[in-house]
Parts: C-alpha cells; structure tokens; sequence
C-alpha cells in the first residue's frame, strides 16, 4: 500500500471514531435532554366549563401568581359543606381539567378550585415543584373569599399534580387533608430507574439533568414528594396507585415516610389515570369518607 492510499486509510478510520463517539456519547445525552426539555414545555392542554360536566353553580375568576408575574384563570365551584379542595394542575393542564375523581368531591358538597397550569400562562412547567408557589397563590386568593373558611381546605392532585399536592402540604400548613393520585416519590431516581439496565445510562441521565436544569432554573434533585411528605403529619393523606401504575414502587416508599396519618389504596387493575374507570363506586365511597374524617377532625 502506497504512503498516500495508507494516509487516507488512517484519516478514514480516525473520521469514523470520531463519528462513533460522538454517536455513543451525543445521541444518549441528547434524548435526556429533549425528553425533559419536550415535557417542560408542553403547550397547554386547556379545559371545559364546570358547566359541560355538570357543575353549574361556579364563578371565572383570576387571582395573581406573584413567580409569574401575571394572572391565572380559574374555576371556583360553589360546594355546599364549606370545604374547599384545591385541585393543582398536572404538567400542562388549563383550569377546567375535570377528571371524574375531582366532579365526584363536587356532587357531596364540597368546593373546587382549579386553575391554569405554567405552560397555560407560557412558562416552562417544572413537572410539580415550581407549581408550589401557586399553591400558595391560590391559598392567598382564597382567604380573600368570605365564603372559604380558611380552616377548611384540602387538596387532591393527579400524576404531578400529586406530587405538586404533597410537596404543597409540606410547605403550607393551611392544607388540612391531602389527596394524591399516581404522582412520582423522587423524579431524579424515576428517570434513572428507567434506563438503569442499559449502557448509556448515564448519559441519558446526564442530558435529562441539564435540560431541566435549564428548563426550570432549578435543580431535579427538588423533584422529591418523598424526601418532604413526613413533614404533613399530623395532617391525613390519602394516597392511590393503580397495581398497573409505573410509579406504584414509589408510592409504597412514599407510605412508609409518611408516617401513621397516611394511608395508600392500590387499585387492583388500574393504570396511570384508570381510578375512576377501574372502581368507581368504591372511589367514591372511599375518598369521601376519608375527607369527612379528616374535617371532622378539625371542626
């Protein structure tokens, strides 16, 4: 082989490493990255009327979300027992997000108030940790009403939203009950137990960990209902997971933190979501006798 045809050999091979590295190293961190990026900036999901599922006594209304800078639009459903249940987005939801488990709470009386999600107001969601702030928003728009009896508020959210609910009560003691459905315990360790078989891993992590970095301004170690939920107690907790749920691993570690106030019903057949559709008559037996005992409590 002549000195020339060897040259262009080695310069080939050496392009082809390169490329082959950068396949192996790049690809994995870019796929963490676009997955977290993509589910950050979901555009916003909307929402119904309380009137199109059946809630008719309801006001429109805003109240100012101080993180953003700007209002939220939001569904005050009038109940008739003086208990309000905060209803937090999940990940891109508009106000009006009326899942069955939520309508249910309404037809025995209680209150509702569900709002707008980050992404409705154009903002990058933070998959439930930055949207403890408008908790906390909601909570101050609410002790405005004469007709809330601030004494009186629970909270029930769904997938983040659950964790948004669990990570609220920890930080805001006017949350006297909690429900939460389907959340993840610790994002960071979701997203590394899912690629944890496989050789770019960490990789994958890696990329998933800046683009939320870069997403939310925050880190994902804050993504962690489980690492908080002991500080609720005394207050009560209801927990449901669905025995096809993938976070029903979490939801176990979550119960054992908790403490004695909490309890965790595991749905026999439900998935993520399937609640309602898998055991709707014992749903609704079993969340309204745990929201009627936790405010008997505090009467």
């Amino acid at each position: 082989m002549s000195p020339e045809r060897r040259l262009r050999v080695v310069r080939i091979l050496r392009l082809f490493a390169l490329v082959l590295v950068f396949l192996i190293v790049f690809v994995p961190f870019a796929l963490g990255f676009a997955t977290i990026w993509i589910l950050t900036h979901t555009p916003c999901g909307g929402g119904r009327s309380p009137a199109d599922v059946g809630m008719r006594d309801y006001e429109a209304v805003t109240f100012p979300a101080h993180d953003l800078g700007r209002d939220l639009h939001a569904y005050f459903v009038h109940g008739t027992n003086g208990i309000t249940i905060l209803i937090p987005p999940a990940v891109n939801t508009g106000a009006g997000s009326w899942r069955e488990e939520y309508t249910v709470l309404n037809r025995h009386g209680y209150n509702l108030f569900n709002y707008d999600s980050r992404s409705c107001a154009g903002y990058a969601n933070s998959l439930g940790y930055l949207e403890v702030d408008e908790v906390g928003d909601a909570l101050d728009y609410l002790a405005t009403r004469p007709d809330v009896d601030m004494n009186r508020i629970g909270i029930h959210g769904f997938s983040a939203g659950g964790a948004t609910s669990i990570m609220a009560a920890a930080r805001y003691p006017q949350i006297k009950a909690v429900i939460a459905m389907g959340g993840y315990h610790d994002f960071g360790q979701t997203v590394e137990a899912g690629t944890s078989t496989e050789w770019f891993a960490p990789l994958y992590h890696a990329g998933s960990l800046l683009g939320y970095r870069l997403a939310t301004g925050v880190d994902m170690a804050v993504l962690s209902p489980v690492s908080v939920i002991g500080q609720i107690a005394p207050r009560p907790i209801q927990l449901i997971y669905g025995t096809r749920e993938p976070s029903l691993a979490g939801a176990y570690q979550q119960w054992a933190a908790a403490g004695p106030s909490a309890d965790l019903w595991v749905i026999e057949g439900a998935a993520h979501g399937g609640y309602w559709a898998t055991a709707p008559e014992a749903f609704e037996q079993r969340v309204i006798a745990f929201l009627s005992r936790a405010f008997e409590e505090v009467r």
